[in-house]
């Protein structure tokens, strides 16, 4: 397979980048907004009526959702082989059916274990496959424009958390939790499945990845004997791993500090505006000076965010510290996947990314563990989060280091 499907020598606009491919554009985002489907604050919103429905304890629910997770992250570098060889028509429209069948499944599970299923079905096909497809899609047939095109299509992340939550607890009110369910599978059989059939009817059933300049491209089991993919993990897996953590303990960290859920509140909201400003501010950079060169500045937001949050209990601190990690946030999308397919190229990036995916579940269910365990024997979350910043920083230096190692200077993107 070869010939990449776009390619631009304009290196910062978005509008007419968007006007040059709207359909390839449109469906990436259409795919990480359907994700929200599979994510943890929508399914949150259930959790009430699982417990209820099913005599379930929070903590019960917690193993079971926990383990439909990681089951779920153990398939994706299967699937991501798949991704590679499976004409992406079809895949899609595939991985949509599935999302649309849990849905159905979870509207009628009768026991505990038909509940497991269609949870594992929704953490596979939503949160993974949805999620993994859009960003492989992006990075595999944008070249030059690659930065851009993941920025764009990563809008439908912050878009889901602000339009699904409200509307499924109105939809839950009123039908309740079952057919709230069902309405959701038919809303992916009515909306996303024609909406995919439709923006890729012009994608040949072949189109594929162009032959660029990579620094050796793994096979699935290779890329877990290269060095530099564990290199790169530090900064990789720094982000999920703290910031799972913290969320998820965000009112013992509140209560700790004096704030109320109000300024909380407030922070999540500097959160989600600087995710996604800065999404679409470094998709340009990302394509004039690329990701290798990018990448090790990921983390430098989140750790400047964690030492003021050591350092002050001020109402003010929670919106800078949480602001500032969604810079982080809105960074490390668009550049990590970009930074895979420079360093391994596009042939084998739905391995690739799968396997890094895998790793990165696996990072976000061992964050709250540690930091549960440290607060249960009496550690301040003063001393974690300094803890966290200089691990942070260490994260921040072998980036710099590994850059360095693969020649990660300055260089102009070909158009």
């Amino acid at each position: 397979m070869s010939g990449s499907f776009h390619r631009t020598s304009e290196p910062w606009g978005y509008l007419p980048f968007f006007r040059s491919q709207p359909q390839i554009l449109s469906f990436g985002l259409l795919l990480t907004l359907f994700s929200s489907f599979g994510q943890t604050f929508l399914i949150s919103v259930f959790v009430p009526q699982f417990l209820t429905t099913f005599a379930l304890d929070t903590a019960q629910f917690g193993t079971l959702y926990a383990a439909a997770t990681l089951a779920s992250a153990a398939c994706l570098p299967y699937f991501g082989r798949l991704l590679d060889r499976v004409p992406l028509r079809r895949f899609t429209l595939a991985v949509g059916l599935g999302l649309a069948l849990s849905c159905l499944a979870l509207a009628l599970a009768p026991n505990v274990v038909v509940l497991f299923a269609a949870l594992l079905g929704l953490r596979l096909t939503g949160q993974g496959l949805l999620t993994l497809t859009a960003s492989t899609t992006m990075a595999r047939l944008f070249v030059s424009g690659r930065g851009r095109a993941l920025s764009l299509s990563g809008l439908g992340y912050p878009l889901g958390e602000g339009i699904f939550p409200l509307g499924v607890v109105f939809l839950v009110h009123g039908v309740g939790w079952r057919l709230s369910w069902t309405i959701l599978g038919a809303v992916i059989v009515l909306v996303l499945l024609p909406a995919i059939a439709w923006l890729l009817r012009e994608v040949p059933a072949n189109s594929g990845p162009a032959p660029d300049d990579h620094l050796g491209p793994p096979g699935n089991f290779a890329l877990l004997r290269d060095g530099r993919f564990y290199a790169l993990l530090p900064g990789n897996l720094f982000l999920p791993l703290v910031l799972t953590a913290l969320f998820l303990y965000q009112m013992p960290l509140a209560e700790s500090r004096g704030w109320t859920t109000q300024m909380m509140a407030t922070g999540f909201i500097g959160f989600a505006g600087a995710r996604m400003v800065a999404s679409l501010l470094i998709g340009p950079w990302i394509d004039r000076y690329g990701a290798l060169c990018l990448f090790p500045f990921i983390l430098l937001p989140l750790c400047a965010g964690l030492v003021i949050l050591a350092l002050g209990s001020a109402p003010w601190v929670a919106l800078l510290y949480l602001t500032l990690a969604g810079v982080s946030q809105g960074i490390a999308g668009p550049t990590m996947t970009s930074l895979w397919a420079e360093i391994y190229g596009v042939e084998s990036l739905g391995a690739t990314k799968g396997t890094v995916a895998t790793v990165g579940v696996f990072a976000t269910a061992l964050g709250p563990v540690l930091l549960g365990g440290l607060l249960k024997v009496g550690v301040s979350f003063s001393l974690i989060i300094v803890g966290c910043a200089g691990l942070g920083l260490l994260a921040v230096g072998v980036s710099f280091l590994v850059r360095w190692r693969l020649g990660g200077v300055s260089v102009e993107v070909p158009a």
